[in-house]
């Protein structure tokens, strides 16, 4: 009896091996043939942003190596659009708002803007009720305006932007204390976009990793 399981096991157990060292081989030769031939989409995790798509090609816009994505990093191209941010660090730093940032850290772009994972959005991958981390009040608290608004609405709806929200300050509705609540019809502001690429920069993972070595 012993004699046959022996008989069993240890041809069993080469072949496993074998198959092992087989994939790990093959496995390698592909990062090998694509780090080669710059085909660096098969290095990506998952699905890229609609607003990075066009560059994904290029992880040096992004990426340093193989470190994280910093603030720094994000302002390379958004520093003109988030330089009014009326919800940005500077509120956040205040000791007041401190207690908020243990459920969402939206001092780090990343917490809402992570790439190569499932969006929901304008780039963002948390879900669509993120707002109420800090402002269930408005719909079930002692602030309630929003009664019979669904949890998830504030920006998908487009009525709130997180990084423009200067139409709900004080400022703002002293303005326009005498305006209609809603336009007789709903109007989109023409927006003028000039790129100055024409196409994706050409794609070099020697350049990216090995540095001016390749």
């Amino acid at each position: 009896m012993a004699s046959n399981l022996g008989k069993f096991f240890k041809p069993t157990i080469l072949q496993s091996k074998v198959v092992i060292i087989g994939v790990m081989v093959i496995l390698l030769t592909w990062l090998t043939a694509a780090f080669a031939l710059d085909h660096r989409s098969v290095f990506l995790p998952g699905t890229t942003s609609e607003g990075h798509v066009l560059f994904e090609v290029s992880c040096n816009s992004c990426h340093e190596g193989f470190k994280p994505v910093t603030n720094e990093t994000c302002m390379r191209c958004h520093e003109a659009e988030m330089a009014a941010d009326a919800h940005g660090a500077k509120k956040f730093r205040d000791p007041r708002w401190a207690e908020l940032l243990t459920k969402i850290d939206v001092l780090t772009c990343t917490a809402c803007h992570n790439e190569h994972v499932h969006m929901f959005g304008r780039g963002v991958h948390l879900k669509p009720d993120l707002c109420m981390a800090c402002h269930e009040g408005i719909i079930t608290g002692d602030d309630a305006s929003h009664t019979g608004f669904t949890r998830d609405g504030c920006w998908t709806a487009g009525c709130h932007n997180f990084h423009d929200h200067r139409s709900i300050s004080t400022g703002f509705l002293r303005q326009n204390i005498d305006q209609l609540p809603m336009l007789p019809e709903p109007v989109l502001l023409e927006r003028t976009v000039t790129g100055e690429l024409e196409e994706a920069p050409t794609p070099d993972l020697g350049e990216e990793f090995l540095g001016s070595e390749s």
